[in-house]
């Protein structure tokens, strides 16, 4: 048989368990209201310093991070391979690869499966309030719905100096690995959520990390939190008409 043709079945048995699977779902269930405790989602450029800032909020303010561990809750409640999800997770996502994986380890997961499962976990951890996810667009989750949505940005050079600092290699090897990162982030974003990754509508605050210290961008998150505490519906709104 060609490679042409298993292709060919390959897609339409994938076909035929998309359209089984809309038939057979249930309705859905209403998200769950977000309880009191801030849930802030943190986006970030490769080498921009998001995933520090995430973690000294979560260290300063006593919440839980969510990262890596969304896909190990993942995996654990879909009774999944981490391996399997991997290929889903902030990388290039292959259906006929993953739907070959999943029938010959009798369990079939594809990219709308994952997204769902994505967005219930995203959604049942943010329902208990107190906790910072980093990545995942966990932003575009929530929404509104989460008390803070930060975008930590920094230069080209910037980044590529902390990456070949911290790494401590070649400026060579810390573009290859910046260029692989961005693409497989935006992939992810772009085929799960079907939305540009940088859009600033999705997003309350955007940090430049350029000429901050990571301290400030704390300072400056804590101020952001607490300004949302403080501000109305109606004084927001009043805010915007004046504008």
């Amino acid at each position: 048989m060609s490679l042409l043709i298993t292709d060919k079945l390959i897609q339409r048995q994938i076909n035929h368990w998309n359209r089984l699977r809309n038939f057979l779902k249930d309705e859905p269930h209403p998200e769950p209201a977000l309880k009191q405790g801030p849930v802030i989602t943190v986006s970030r450029l490769v080498g921009s310093g998001g995933r520090t800032l995430a973690e000294n909020l979560a260290s300063r303010l006593d919440l839980e991070l969510q990262d890596q561990s969304l896909m190990e809750k993942i995996a654990e409640d879909k009774n999944l391979e981490q391996s399997l999800l991997a290929q889903l997770d902030e990388s290039g996502i292959n259906q006929a690869d993953l739907w070959v994986r999943g029938v010959l380890n009798q369990r079939i997961f594809m990219r709308d499966q994952f997204h769902g499962a994505l967005v219930q976990t995203v959604s049942r951890l943010a329902a208990r309030g107190n906790v910072v996810f980093l990545g995942r667009g966990a932003n575009l989750i929530l929404a509104e719905n989460a008390t803070l949505r930060v975008r930590v940005i920094a230069s080209r050079q910037t980044r590529l100096d902390r990456i070949r600092l911290r790494l401590e290699i070649s400026r060579a090897e810390a573009r290859a690995i910046l260029v692989e990162i961005e693409r497989r982030r935006e992939e992810f974003i772009r085929k799960i959520f079907k939305e540009d990754p940088g859009r600033p509508e999705n997003f309350d605050l955007t940090i430049n990390t350029d000429r901050l210290e990571p301290e400030t961008a704390v300072e400056m998150v804590i101020m952001a939190l607490l300004d949302r505490q403080t501000s109305t519906p109606e004084s927001m709104k009043k805010q915007s008409a004046e504008e």
